[in-house]
């Protein structure tokens, strides 16, 4: 669940910044925008089932029509595959869908909306700048996403156990750091000897 917070979009824009600080990438400002709105919209709705209707259909749907109808859904498409597989990626587990796959299908849907953005007037380059933007950069945005939720997390238990089990399987040296900072110290060498790459 992420913490209520009275500016929302403002709190969200310093977690926003800061896991980008921590990814070592500089988004341009309105990339920074799109991805401060979807994540506000995110928290305010609640809207933590945003898998109703599968990713693949969703995408079926969005080649049936035509005009700004397919922007949009293809948009929407790309928006939930970034908001489940950065903030709800125990749903994706639970499904047996792969990181791989929503990253793929978010990535097609952001691409084509850039595409079809170029044309549609008023405002359209800009959407196709962030659109473009979110698409080649999909698995750092997840990555980043996942950051900002780990940040606004209110910690239970599980939830640590959850990301000891993901750092366990990747061996990831973000994860290990999150883990430490909720008391947690992974003995990475010893984790990297196993693998053989110490």
């Amino acid at each position: 669940m992420i913490e209520a917070h009275a500016d929302v979009r403002g709190f969200f824009h310093e977690r926003l910044n800061a896991a980008l600080d921590r990814h070592r990438h500089r988004a341009a400002e309105p990339t920074q925008v799109y991805l401060v709105h979807l994540l506000a919209d995110v928290a305010e709705t609640q809207d933590a089932v945003l898998l109703d209707r599968p990713l693949a259909l969703q995408l079926a749907d969005a080649m049936e029509v035509s005009g700004r109808e397919r922007l949009r859904r293809c948009r929407v498409l790309g928006d939930t595959s970034l908001a489940v597989g950065g903030l709800f990626v125990e749903q994706l587990d639970r499904r047996g869908v792969t990181l791989e796959y929503v990253a793929s299908l978010g990535g097609r849907g952001y691409r084509t909306a850039s595409d079809l953005a170029r044309f549609d007037g008023a405002g359209g380059a800009m959407l196709s700048f962030v659109c473009d933007d979110l698409a080649t950069n999909f698995g750092l945005y997840l990555r980043v996403l996942d950051d900002v939720k780990e940040s606004t997390a209110l910690r239970t238990p599980q939830d640590i156990v959850r990301l000891y089990e993901r750092w366990r399987r990747g061996g990831s040296l973000a994860i290990a750091e999150r883990l430490q900072g909720a008391g947690v110290f992974p003995q990475v060498e010893a984790l990297l000897g196993r693998r053989g790459l110490h």
